[in-house]
């Protein structure tokens, strides 16, 4: 193939190897990849607002299992105080929010996406952020030791808190997607951003492309929609300014993209699975659930090829995505010979 890049014409030639036989297919009834979640709501500080993070805690539970079929016993909710509702797993201390990622790191498959929502204030120092919990309170440094855990999943920690800026340099890494509700520590003002993501699995609005599942990027990007007109309709000044990094590098983007560098992987982060009518499908038969598995997992891992194409030879990164791009032609063609959606 020509080293003058990946053209119209080049993708075309590849997509027309989709009639060859399926490369590097799942063998047997491998299970679809499970979202495993983790909402951790820290002090509040005053009554309204642990009545606030409650709520938000409570909505999003209930998106996930009745909006986007996330098992009960794969989220698990830490909160300020653990009498606060029937749906809290316990109280978020430091100690517990370890025990938690951890347990949640020993249940996830190979390919589960995992989510670290943390829905409180936040404090700093210098370019450090800290979560606020009872007790001690919760570094990004910390967080990132325990987050080692996870072998092979992606992990997507959102830190929806005040002051929460430090968080990005402090955990950027390979697999993860950082988001923050602030771009500084020094943006101290209680922060709107975590209701509004939790709006985007709540409500039908962030899902921008209606394939019935809201990514990462469309819950970060209603967010930061939502945060900016709720400022301008007080006619008041933006004091907080989100961020997110998925390419590792520690940066972060105000305005992440499906092109990258930050926002690809974000991209096809999602906690549902499958669109209902192909998840029913893949329900009945074992083989198009594995086949969705493999596609996930290729569509991911060109994701993050993409992202990090700044580090790679011309000829390495399009001899990867050849490669990649062919396999998924494959995995589309048996999906579409058994039924279900590309």
């Amino acid at each position: 193939m020509s080293r003058a890049g990946f053209g119209a014409a080049a993708l075309g030639a590849v997509f027309a190897l989709a009639g060859a036989p399926p490369v590097a297919l799942a063998q047997g009834a491998a299970a679809p990849p499970r979202a495993q979640v983790l909402i951790v709501s820290g002090l509040g500080g005053a009554p309204e607002y642990s009545q606030l993070f409650r709520e938000q805690a409570e909505r999003l539970i209930e998106a996930l299992r009745e909006r986007f079929g996330v098992a009960e016993e794969s989220i698990a909710w830490l909160a300020e105080d653990a009498a606060i509702s029937p749906r809290a797993s316990g109280r978020a201390t430091l100690e517990a929010v370890e025990r938690e990622v951890l347990a949640m790191a020993t249940r996830a498959g190979p390919a589960d996406p995992a989510l670290i929502l943390l829905l409180g204030h936040g404090s700093g120092s210098g370019q450090e952020s800290r979560f606020n919990l009872p007790g001690p309170d919760l570094s990004g440094e910390t967080l990132s030791v325990w987050l080692s855990a996870f072998a092979t999943q992606t992990v997507a920690v959102v830190n929806a808190a005040s002051a929460s800026g430090g968080f990005v340099p402090a955990m950027a890494g390979d697999r993860r997607i950082v988001v923050t509700a602030t771009r500084s520590p020094r943006e101290r003002d209680h922060s709107h951003f975590g209701g509004f993501f939790v709006d985007a699995f709540a409500l039908d609005d962030a899902d921008v492309d209606k394939d019935e599942r809201v990514s990462l990027l469309e819950a970060f990007s209603y967010a930061t929609g939502e945060v900016q007109r709720r400022y301008e309709s007080e006619n008041e000044m933006l004091t907080e300014h989100a961020l997110l990094d998925d390419d590792g590098d520690g940066e972060g983007a105000l305005e992440p993209t499906a092109e990258g560098p930050d926002g690809a992987v974000a991209n096809r982060f999602f906690l549902a699975a499958a669109p209902a009518a192909v998840a029913q499908a893949a329900a009945d038969d074992p083989e198009l659930a594995a086949l969705l598995a493999d596609k996930q997992r290729v569509e991911d891992a060109i994701a993050a090829l993409r992202g990090r194409r700044a580090e790679l030879s011309e000829d390495e990164y399009d001899d990867r995505l050849e490669a990649l791009l062919v396999e998924l032609a494959g995995i589309n063609r048996a999906i579409r010979d058994r039924g279900g959606a590309r």
